[in-house]
């Protein structure tokens, strides 16, 4: 089926090999980890603990002050935050302590500087 469409688009997508040509350049890999990575950020608990830690390293126990919720729970937000890459663990005697990855804070430094203008409720 041929689908109509501006004769200015049509000339940029040539330039590129076509629907194809377009289609084969997506990064596939990097959509999938963006997904991953703005699935984890969808949680209101989990983007404290990531502002938290944005000011200051900490363990799970301050983390749970933080968030308002219970240690397991907590816990289990520090794992989704770790899985994406967001945040780090080092044991330090019998506490692991957390800290933003770089990733993370590049994260909480581009959010920072994103306001949209207007907020939907």
């Amino acid at each position: 089926m041929e689908i109509e469409i501006p004769r200015e688009i049509q000339k940029e997508l040539e330039k590129k090999g076509g629907i194809k040509g377009v289609s084969a350049r997506i990064p596939l890999k990097d959509i999938e980890l963006v997904a991953k990575v703005m699935r984890t950020l969808a949680d209101e608990k989990r983007l404290k603990i990531l502002y938290a830690l944005a000011e200051q390293r900490m363990c799970v126990c301050l983390l749970t002050e933080i968030t308002e919720c219970a240690y397991s729970k907590c816990s289990y937000h520090i794992s989704k935050l770790r899985e994406a890459g967001l945040i780090k663990a080092v044991k330090k005697g019998s506490y692991i302590i957390y800290s933003l990855t770089s990733f993370g804070r590049s994260i909480v430094r581009h959010f920072s500087k994103y306001k949209p203008e207007e907020v939907i409720k």
